[in-house]
């Protein structure tokens, strides 16, 4: 198969692909009145505004859970019950070096997060807002529920400091709610250099009976993609969004927002189990300490927090005058991949490669361990291009000795043509018995194409779902690989590249329309590449230069094989007529 029909099935596939992922987007919605805004919120000039009632929308009953019928006994000291009532504040701000985050007096819920680290766009002063009470409704909530007794997310706490700077080393966030004899402490430790924050309620019983308590820990948002105008190459529009939840025996599972308004979850989970909303590059997640957990789903349609997981842990008893200790680990933040493993097993999975992922996550370990050594993600994805020719040197050899054997052929093929233009089946005959005769196979140049597709579709998943990538600069022009070229520098090489091997292809049994066609696709290809993620344009423009050399050499040197084996031929056929 010559290199045009090659490239003409590499952009059939892809666009293939590419329109079944949004054939999944477009058509498997459905109708529900949910706020639509902006994927990324822009931080107002003053984010110590104290929160607005107006604004703070009280959950309703359904969001609070039942109680596990589950008991297990508590094994926590018994303290003294503290008294002392601590500063109040309907709001508490703190913030990291990575983090600003901001809880709600309302059950000590986390609802405004912003991502220091991660500027909305390139070298801009806004950054990435994950959550935001003011015009996103999205937010964490924890409590605990009981036969005898509640604190929930709808219980009104007290802050001990309003305004904490978290430094040099881990602060704890408290806040206290009192209630029928019992305190609540709910204590958030926040560390400067992780996104991950250690969450404890601890409940001091001294109701004068023993109360059993299911501690819940849940997420809970809008979905702001919902009939959202997306172009065809944001990179966001195929990335997964919705709810996730994992333990050790069952996996990763998934529902997005559709599934989460025609299914309803509600099934216990082992150890290692953990639940989160996901979206593209960022998560919110809540490990349980807790064993064995309860995850459930639900839709409210006409909530503004329409789309909820949470989980529940079995009931603990604690004893009057005892406490009851309740813990989990809350992640707000991006999905790095070297940092992910160690907060909880499997939380690296939210990395969304889809079907591609056996291969995607290989690619980008190597690009990972590569940028390590080199420090920089362009010339990172240059080497992986390079190490990734050499693995396929052979098989493209190949290719490209079947394209030059055919070329050869092409005179006599339109010959062929030209003599059975009136019978097309027996010029394919002929041809294929010129093919058997030469000892050719036209599909030879198939099969290494064929190989390398999956690769390129894989890597096309790296670069669209890796944070680490996420405007990432490379050099010149080219300062964030998850951006299109500015200057479509990176197409035209692409383009040019793509014409020269055109030139150097044969085209055996092609009409004068198909030849128009293949003609146009360098063009074609390079206008959609020019929309695309500069960091895949340069692996495909790169790969186009390096695949045009190897051809190049390969071609020169049959040709020059073939003169050689011609000048002995007439050689030795001088010596015969002269004897």
């Amino acid at each position: 198969m010559n290199n045009q029909k090659n490239i003409y099935l590499i952009i059939m596939m892809f666009l293939g692909f590419l329109l079944y992922v949004q054939w999944q987007k477009d058509y498997s919605q459905t109708d529900a009145t949910i706020n639509n805004s902006s994927e990324q919120q822009t931080v107002s000039s003053d984010p110590q505004v104290p929160l607005d009632n107006s604004n703070n929308v009280t959950a309703s009953a359904a969001d609070i859970p039942a109680p596990s019928q589950q008991i297990t006994e508590s094994t926590d000291t018994p303290v003294s019950s503290n008294s002392q009532t601590a500063a109040v504040s309907v709001i508490s701000t703190v913030e990291t070096p990575l983090l600003k985050l901001q809880f709600s007096a309302e059950g000590a819920a986390l609802v405004y997060a912003e991502l220091k680290q991660y500027p909305l766009k390139k070298n801009e002063a806004q950054n990435v807002v994950l959550m935001d009470y003011r015009d996103k409704p999205y937010r964490a909530e924890s409590g605990l529920v009981g036969s005898q007794l509640n604190f929930t997310h709808q219980d009104i706490f007290v802050a001990e400091s309003a305004n904490i700077q978290v430094t040099h080393q881990p602060v704890d966030v408290v806040f206290k709610q009192y209630k029928e004899g019992a305190t609540l402490t709910k204590t958030y430790r926040i560390s400067p250099d992780s996104y991950a924050i250690e969450v404890t309620q601890k409940v001091d019983n001294n109701t004068s009976e023993t109360v059993t308590l299911s501690e819940y820990q849940q997420v809970k948002r809008n979905n702001p993609w919902l009939n959202a105008s997306t172009s065809f190459t944001n990179p966001s529009r195929y990335s997964f969004k919705g709810a996730g939840y994992f333990d050790v025996e069952n996996g990763y599972d998934t529902l997005n927002f559709d599934d989460l308004q025609k299914e309803k979850v509600n099934k216990t989970m082992g150890p290692g189990a953990w639940i989160a909303m996901v979206q593209h590059y960022f998560f919110t997640a809540i490990v349980p300490e807790s064993d064995s957990v309860e995850v459930q789903t639900q839709y409210s349609a006409n909530s503004p927090y329409p789309y909820l997981i949470r989980y529940l842990t079995p009931a603990k008893s604690i004893a009057d005058g005892d406490s009851g200790i309740f813990k989990a680990t809350w992640f707000v933040g991006p999905k790095l991949q070297d940092e992910l493993p160690a907060i909880a097993r499997g939380l690296d999975l939210t990395v969304d490669y889809g079907v591609f992922t056996a291969i995607s996550k290989p690619l980008f370990w190597l690009l990972e361990k590569i940028h390590g050594f080199v420090g920089n993600w362009g010339w990172s994805i240059v080497l992986l291009t390079i190490l990734i020719k050499l693995v396929f040197f052979k098989l493209s050899e190949a290719q490209y000795k079947s394209m030059a054997r055919m070329r050869k052929l092409q005179p006599r093929i339109t010959t062929l043509k030209e003599r059975y233009k009136d019978d097309k089946q027996k010029f394919n005959q002929e041809m294929m018995n010129l093919y058997k005769k030469e000892k050719v196979n036209p599909l030879g140049g198939c099969l290494p194409i064929l190989i390398q597709i999956p690769v390129f579709i894989a890597l096309y998943w790296v670069l669209l779902e890796s944070v680490e990538l996420r405007q990432a600069p490379f050099i010149l022009w080219l300062q964030d690989l998850s951006s299109p070229d500015p200057y479509f520098i990176l197409p035209a090489i692409n383009a040019a590249a793509m014409v020269m091997t055109q030139r150097l292809s044969p085209a055996p049994g092609m009409d004068p329309m198909q030849q128009k066609i293949m003609k146009f696709m360098p063009i074609a290809f390079s206008v959609m590449f020019a929309f695309f993620q500069s960091g895949l344009v340069l692996y495909w423009a790169l790969n186009s230069v390096l695949s045009l050399a190897q051809q190049w050499v390969i071609t020169r040197r049959i040709d020059a094989q073939d003169d050689s084996v011609a000048v002995i031929s007439k050689k030795s056929k001088d010596t015969t007529d002269k004897k």
